[in-house]
């Protein structure tokens, strides 16, 4: 029985202990049991489970300059909701921003626990340690550039509240609203770095203008380029097209930049300012004053996503009745082939950036700018007032160093293709065309040398035709025989410049390069380097053709000096003919005028062809003109291959010496075998298109055992090592240059 009474006395003392348990209040990390679900993609929110709405004492509204005491943080900066109630939108939770001061704080500096926080942080459910530091934080005045963006963003979250909720009540001042988005703007200079953050500020900004400022200009502060600005544009393109007023160049471009059907390519977003001058150009000059845009019969409705999880309002717009033209597709194919215009265009000069230690000034980078942005150049007016100058003058010669030097430029050490061919794209791109341009008149200029300007250039679409090229051929040839006795002779030169003027095979266009090119060719000593060795396995048919060229240009002006005879000599024993057989052309040559008489051995004697006398007949006064022009139309049809031959750019030759290649030997190995299994896997999923989100590729990173950005990292230096420029530029979305992987892959 004692047994039994000790029993029952043992069993109430343990209900009246458990009873007592039951009533104590768990500790904070037990206070709220929650589950966390997907809102969104890539982006995580916590649902908290209540039994009951919160009580207490309802929460403050702080305004700027307002001080409050939260424990032992004294706060003046004011901005703030303190309390210990203040209902979310869904009115069953307090709001993500309320500081609610009974809730337990420890001392931490504004840049700890940040491991701590949620995506979506809340006060009531950040640890003691954030909220000190987040306290802390506001108590310095919202200034450390090193806090953790989780505590900026807490505080933001008010900003937000008061702005659209509180502000749609009519329970904000106009001089409270200025005094807000002077803060946004103010924590935009401070943290403006991050990208998240600067979404969904620049769109807080947007929105407050749509809702409070919409009948007044947009302010200077606000960026519709940005994607989070979406919403918010949507107003501004519906007031053009409501209005009936043509759409202007900068709306039309961010329509279609913050439309979720188009992305810009790498061009477009790798030369921004350039891309878009180039667009407003083309864009005005195909639509005038702007693109017209019809009212569509659907109405535009507009929602603010908020950063807080804790604000979900639907705004209420002054006008409510404008159209939604942002999602009509006519008006968007049309902008969208003006901006793959430009961006084909630009893609020389985005893929020189994009590669290791280019420098936009240089003048590489400045020749591969298409036409109407080289001229925007500071170093173009200048370069342009001195092409006009010279070409004012007549053709002339100006000094290569001069051009270099009126662009600022370091004159080359020497002249390989590539130098030549910029000092020509230049000088076209100002309007003009140069002589030699390496690209047609398979000649260079060099360093202390000179060159000829002419007006208009080559044009764009000029291609060079073999009739261009062989006639290039016979002016060297010429220029070289007219040099041999050092004295420039007008007739031999007016003979070359019949030459062309009298072809009528050869366009305006060339007509004009190749009389510069002539012009250049005689003033400038022409060398015979290299032409005995192409000239190895010519026949002799062509070989005679060519010599029966070079007397006919040495007895151009009538007489022939025994020093021409001389370097006709060589210049046929450069083309295998015999030295002696000289003397018998030059009187072939000469017959059909007048008897020659030669006296070779006596050094002041030389040939002359006696004028025609009075009563001869016309046309013997251009007979050499004509036998020239013959053997143009005849003879040299089959020498014209020769002659490009041996003219032909000798900078495939140069090239060993010139320049230094990139590697020592060009490996056949695929670039491809130089990434592992995992890599190359994902290298081969993300070229099948250009953005990514980046929730994606976590995803298929997570399947191939890869961290993200370690995987981009190492794709980047795999793409410099093959190909001098990134593969992947990382943001929200994700680029990648599909382009520069088809190069990688076929290289």
């Amino acid at each position: 029985m004692e047994i039994i009474i000790v029993l029952f006395v043992l069993y109430v003392i343990y209900r009246i202990v458990k009873g007592v348990a039951s009533t104590k209040k768990p500790p904070e990390t037990q206070e709220i049991t929650y589950r966390v679900e997907v809102s969104g993609p890539g982006r995580y929110r916590s649902d908290y489970d209540r039994n009951e709405r919160p009580s207490g004492k309802p929460a403050q509204w702080y305004e700027s300059g307002q001080s409050i005491k939260v424990q032992h943080y004294n706060i003046s900066g004011g901005m703030i909701y303190v309390g210990e109630t203040l209902l979310d939108s869904r009115r069953y939770e307090n709001d993500a921003c309320l500081i609610n001061p009974q809730l337990k704080v420890s001392s931490a500096e504004p840049w700890e626990a940040g491991d701590e926080m949620g995506y979506w942080p809340q006060y009531g459910r950040i640890s003691a340690k954030c909220r000190g530091a987040y306290l802390k934080w506001l108590t310095g005045g919202r200034l450390e550039p090193k806090t953790n963006m989780g505590y900026v963003f807490l505080f933001f979250y008010g900003l937000e509240r008061r702005l659209f909720v509180d502000g749609q009540k009519g329970k904000v001042s106009e001089k409270e609203r200025v005094a807000i988005v002077a803060e946004v703007k103010r924590l935009l200079g401070i943290y403006g770095g991050n990208r998240s953050f600067r979404g969904y500020a620049s769109n807080f900004l947007a929105m407050e203008w749509v809702l409070f400022q919409r009948d007044k200009p947009i302010p200077e502060h606000l960026n519709f380029n940005d994607r989070h600005c979406s919403e918010p544009f949507q107003v501004v393109l519906a007031q053009y097209v409501a209005e009936g007023k043509p759409i202007p160049a900068e709306v039309a471009l961010q329509w279609l930049m913050l439309h979720p059907e188009f992305n810009l390519r790498t061009p477009a977003r790798r030369c921004p300012k350039e891309f878009h001058d180039m667009f407003v150009r083309r864009y005005k000059q195909k639509f005038g004053d702007g693109l017209l845009v019809r009212p569509n019969k659907t109405p535009l409705k507009l929602e603010y996503r908020a950063a807080s999880p804790s604000v979900r309002v639907d705004l209420k717009l002054q006008t409510p009745d404008l159209p939604n033209p942002f999602i009509l597709t006519a008006p968007l194919k049309k902008l969208s082939a003006l901006v793959e215009e430009c961006t084909i265009e630009l893609e020389p000069y985005s893929r020189f950036l994009g590669r290791k230690n280019n420098d936009k000034k240089s003048l590489a980078a400045m020749a591969l700018l298409p036409k109407e942005l080289m001229s925007q150049d500071p170093r173009a007016e200048k370069f342009k007032n001195l092409l006009a100058q010279v070409c004012e003058a007549g053709t002339e010669l100006i000094s290569v160093d001069e051009l270099y030097n009126s662009l600022g430029e370091k004159i080359p050490t020497k002249f390989n293709k590539k130098e030549s061919e910029t000092l020509a794209v230049l000088v076209e791109g100002m309007g003009f065309g140069i002589a030699p341009d390496a690209r047609y008149h398979n000649m260079k200029p060099s360093p202390g040398g000179h060159v000829v300007i002419f007006q208009h250039g080559h044009g764009v679409d000029f291609q060079v035709s073999k009739e261009f090229r062989t006639v290039g051929s016979i002016l060297r040839l010429g220029a070289m025989v007219s040099q041999i006795d050092q004295d420039l002779s007008p007739a031999e030169e007016a003979t070359l410049q019949n030459l062309i003027q009298d072809n009528r095979e050869l366009s305006n266009i060339e007509k004009d390069s190749l009389l510069g090119f002539l012009y250049w060719c005689i003033r400038t000593p022409q060398s015979v380097a290299g032409i005995k060795q192409r000239l190895a396995e010519v026949s002799q048919a062509e070989k005679v053709a060519i010599s029966r060229i070079l007397i006919s240009v040495a007895h151009a002006d009538g007489r022939i000096d025994p020093k021409e005879v001389k370097q006709l000599e060589k210049l046929y024993t450069t083309l295998g003919l015999e030295k002696d057989q000289v003397t018998s052309d030059i009187h072939a040559q000469a017959a059909p005028c007048e008897p020659v008489t030669v006296g070779i051995r006596d050094p002041e004697a030389a040939f002359s062809i006696p004028k025609p006398t009075i009563g001869a007949p016309a046309e013997k006064g251009f007979l050499l003109n004509a036998e020239l022009i013959r053997i143009r139309d005849e003879e040299t049809r089959q020498v014209k291959g020769v002659l490009e031959g041996i003219f032909a750019d000798q900078e495939d030759g140069e090239a060993d010496l010139d320049s230094t290649p990139d590697v020592d030997i060009v490996s056949s190995i695929s670039p491809l075998a130089g990434l592992d299994e995992a890599h190359l896997s994902f290298f081969n999923c993300l070229q099948s298109q250009e953005t990514w989100e980046r929730s994606a590729l976590h995803e298929k990173c997570k399947e191939l055992g890869l961290m993200v950005d370690g995987a981009m990292e190492v794709l980047n230096e795999w793409a410099f090592d093959n190909a001098n420029a990134p593969l992947i530029e990382d943001g929200e979305p994700v680029y990648v240059d599909v382009d520069l992987a088809k190069e990688i892959m076929n290289a």
